[in-house]
């Protein structure tokens, strides 16, 4: 049987990495929250919110990734896949919806410190 795309994007390979990045809620207007990226591929990442967001599967946000030590910026959107809350954070996995090039995520993974 055929893997579709996002099979084949899934099994790329996952990086640990420690992005701060600033999100929205797609369609609501208002300030820009703050999480962190702590696993990262080409098709989703996993990423911590602060304890006070409360996200559901299925919630599309819109992310600006900075990319460490440089002044460029990856805007993407994400979706919401799955969430867990622990401590004092929330974390969930996303899926990229427009999956990030791989040049994209080796600049992510090789600037982080």
């Amino acid at each position: 049987m055929e893997k579709s795309l996002y099979e084949k994007m899934r099994a790329k390979a996952r990086f640990t990495v420690n992005i701060n990045t600033t999100y929205n809620i797609k369609g609501q207007v208002g300030q820009q929250q703050e999480c962190r990226i702590t696993n990262l591929s080409a098709s989703g990442a996993a990423a911590r919110f602060p304890r006070t967001e409360s996200l559901k599967t299925g919630t599309v946000i819109v992310m600006d990734i900075a990319i460490p030590n440089t002044i460029m910026r990856i805007a993407t959107e994400a979706e919401i896949m799955w969430t867990r809350q622990r401590f004092n954070e929330f974390i969930s996995g996303i899926r990229f919806t427009g999956a990030l090039s791989e040049t994209m995520v080796r600049q992510l993974v090789k600037k982080t410190p």
